[in-house]
């Protein structure tokens, strides 16, 4: 596999993730609509937990290819 294929494997893993925990707070937001009323910088805090929480562990595939990646091509040079 060309190296530029593994950039873009990798980039598009992390955009996933994103796009992932993006979907998943914006779920949270519409099924909790209304109960934050009076405390909502508490609950902008929990989303935004959420968010780092699902991206990373959606994260964990693209960064294990990543490290495979880059194990495979230091292990061609020895």
């Amino acid at each position: 596999m060309r190296p530029l294929t593994k950039v873009t494997l990798v980039a598009a893993g992390y955009l996933t993730a994103g796009l992932v925990a993006t979907l998943v707070v914006a779920v949270h937001e519409a099924v909790t609509a209304g109960d934050g009323r009076g405390s909502d910088g508490m609950y902008a805090f929990g989303d935004l937990l959420l968010f780092l929480a699902v991206f990373g562990f959606v994260a964990l595939l693209p960064t294990c290819a990543a490290i495979y990646f880059l194990r495979t091509r230091g292990s061609k040079r020895a």
